[in-house]
C-alpha cells in the first residue's frame, strides 16, 4: 500500500506474517495531492529485541502526563540516518518500535518488538507516536514546516490559527465552521511550499480518519482569548519569532535550527502575520473578513 504526504510518497511493505498494516488516520491519504518529490520504501517487521545500528543519541523526550499510552522517544544519527526509537510503558501491542531513516537510500525500516508472544500486530502505517516524529523528520528533509495549529479555508482563503494549547485552536476552527469554511484540521498541520507559495495541509491523526486536504496560506493568526474582538497585523522579527514558536521543532544541531529559521523567515515574508483576541462567538469571523475585503 502507499502513503501519501505533502511532497512524499511512502511505499510501505510487510516483511513479517505476524504484522498487519490497518491504516485508521491514514485510512485515506492513498492517493497524492501533490507532486511527489521524494519516494521511500517503508518496510515494516518484527524481532524480538531492538538493535539501533551504531546510531548515536542526539534528541529524546516522553509523553505528557496521564497520555492514554505513556511511552519515551529517542531521535538518533548518524550521517545520512537517521532513527527514531518509542520505547512503550503499557501498549496493548507493542513493547518497543524502531525507525532507521535511509536518506542516501531513500528507505524507512521500521522494527517492532511485540508485547507478549503468538499474536498478529495490526498498525497504522503511520502509528503514533512513530508516526508524528517521522513526519517532522521527514517534513525538515524536504524544507516543509509542521505546526500545532488548526487551519481553514475560506472560500480560496486559507487562515491558520496557531496558539498553545488550550488557548483555542479548536474552538476557532469550530466558529468557522458553522460560518460556512471548511476545516482542514484543528490540532496540526504541515506547511509545504510549492511553486513560491505556502500551502497548509492536514496530516494523518493518531485516533480518527480524515480525507486529505489543503489550501494556498494567505494569512497566518496568533491567538488569545480575549473579552473583545481585535485584529493588529504585526511585521518585522517579532511576527516570525512569535509564529515559529508554535512549530514542532525536534532539532538538534545549529544547521537544523538555522535551516528552519530560514523557512519561518521565508513564509513572514509572504504570509501576513496578525495578533488576534477573540471571543467565542461568530463576530470574529466577520471582523477577519471584513479586514480582508477592506471594509
Amino acid at each position: 500500500m502507499n502513503v501519501f504526504l505533502p511532497g512524499i510518497k511512502l511505499n510501505c511493505v510487510i516483511r513479517s506474517q505476524d504484522l498487519i498494516l490497518e491504516p485508521l488516520g491514514s485510512l485515506y491519504y492513498n492517493i497524492p495531492l501533490t507532486n511527489s518529490s521524494q519516494n521511500f520504501i517503508c518496510s515494516y517487521q518484527t524481532t524480538d529485541a531492538i538493535r539501533d545500528k551504531g546510531l548515536k543519541k542526539v534528541l529524546s523526550g516522553e509523553s505528557f502526563e496521564g497520555a492514554e499510552i505513556p511511552y519515551k522517544w529517542t531521535i538518533l544519527r548518524r550521517d545520512q540516518q537517521t532513527g527514531i526509537r518509542v520505547e512503550f510503558e503499557d501498549d496493548a501491542q507493542l513493547a518497543d518500535a524502531f525507525c532507521l531513516v535511509d536518506f542516501q537510500k531513500n528507505t524507512l525500516e521500521i522494527t517492532l518488538v511485540p508485547r507478549g508472544e503468538g499474536g498478529v500486530v495490526k498498525i497504522d502505517p503511520l502509528f503514533q507516536p512513530m508516526g508524528s516524529i517521522l513526519m517532522v523528520v521527514l517534513a525538515h528533509h524536504q524544507n516543509d514546516v509542521l505546526i500545532h495549529a488548526s487551519g481553514i479555508d475560506d472560500e480560496g482563503t486559507g487562515r491558520l490559527f496557531t496558539a498553545v494549547s488550550g488557548t483555542g485552536k479548536s474552538t476557532m476552527a469550530g466558529i468557522w465552521k458553522e460560518k460556512g469554511a471548511r476545516v482542514i484540521n484543528d490540532d496540526r498541520l504541515w506547511l509545504h511550499k510549492t511553486e513560491e507559495k505556502w500551502y497548509i495541509f492536514n496530516t494523518p491523526m493518531p485516533y480518527y480518519s480524515q480525507k486529505p486536504s489543503f489550501v494556498e496560506l494567505k494569512e497566518i493568526f496568533l491567538i488569545r482569548q480575549s473579552p473583545q474582538n481585535e485584529v493588529k497585523k504585526l511585521s518585522g522579527a517579532n511576527a516570525a519569532m512569535r509564529f515559529m514558536a508554535n512549530a514542532i521543532q525536534h532539532f538538534y544541531d545549529k544547521e537544523m535550527t538555522g535551516r528552519h529559521l530560514d523557512r519561518i523567515l521565508d513564509i513572514a515574508s509572504r504570509v501576513p502575520i496578525y495578533d488576534c483576541g477573540f471571543k467565542p462567538d461568530g463576530e470574529i469571523v466577520e471582523a477577519i473578513r471584513c479586514m480582508g475585503s477592506g471594509q
